[in-house]
């Protein structure tokens, strides 16, 4: 059975809608704002307003509505059952306190790359994406990363649903060349990336799959070419992740 729905749920889809335009919004708005957003009417978007209230999605004030941070209890909550985040959390501060450089902790989510922690130290390169977003896993090192770790024909089916979009010039989006990267990457146990996300930015990472076997992460160092590079690159940067997540495997097992 398809995860697909046969016949999508419109009222659902109007109110994740709705919910998505409040988090978008610059601050509080009005009913016919985010009428007009979504492109229902004002009783429609009123009602869907108020159940999202009602549940403690929405705010109200003064007659304006904003989305309530509730879904990030919710986040927060999914994260802390993942044993390897809780393996992994201090960690993941202590390789960036050690670097000086921004750390990530990634996780597979269906066909993409969720970020389930980002640690940036005070100079360290300040991320442009969010915890819980939706990343593609083949324009970054902790997506390849996550790629390499799994089965060849899950990696096929996966990028059988993904489109190989190219943020940069650097991205690859030849399925051969990323296939051909991903052996190296298992090889090699590290993976690179070199501007394929965001140009002049290099990222490293290693896979760190979870001993229940139910969810596969990656750890990774991210920051601008200037200082990533070279040996303290090749060497340095690469032997602290590689040590990191060896370090959070014992913890995984040994617990």
């Amino acid at each position: 059975m398809t995860d697909e729905p046969q016949y999508a749920v419109e009222a659902t889809q109007t109110s994740v809608a709705i919910l998505e335009a409040l988090v978008d919004a610059t601050g509080p708005i009005g009913v016919t704002d985010i009428a007009n957003t979504v492109g229902v009417s004002k009783s429609v978007a009123h009602n869907h307003l108020s159940t999202l209230r009602a549940a403690g999605y929405v705010v109200k004030r003064a007659e304006k509505y904003e989305a309530s941070l509730r879904p990030l209890a919710l986040g927060e909550r999914t994260r802390d059952g993942l044993s390897f985040y809780q393996a992994a959390e201090q960690q993941l501060d202590n390789l960036a306190t050690a670097t000086g450089e921004t750390t990530t902790l990634f996780v597979l989510e269906e066909t993409s790359g969720v970020p389930v922690s980002i640690s940036e130290p005070e100079d360290g390169w300040s991320a442009p994406f969010r915890a819980g977003e939706r990343l593609p896993l083949h324009v970054n090192a902790m997506g390849k990363a996550l790629l390499a770790s799994l089965p060849s024909d899950r990696v096929e089916s996966i990028l059988d649903e993904t489109e190989l979009i190219a943020p940069t010039d650097a991205t690859i989006v030849d399925q051969d060349e990323l296939a051909d990267e991903l052996r190296r990457i298992r090889d090699d146990g590290i993976a690179f990336c070199r501007g394929e996300q965001y140009e002049g930015i290099i990222g490293v990472a290693a896979p760190l799959p979870d001993v229940s076997g139910n969810r596969v992460a990656a750890l990774g160092i991210a920051g601008p070419v200037e200082r990533l590079n070279g040996r303290y690159l090749r060497e340095d940067i690469t032997g602290q992740v590689l040590s990191t997540t060896k370090s959070i495997q014992v913890a995984l097992t040994s617990n």
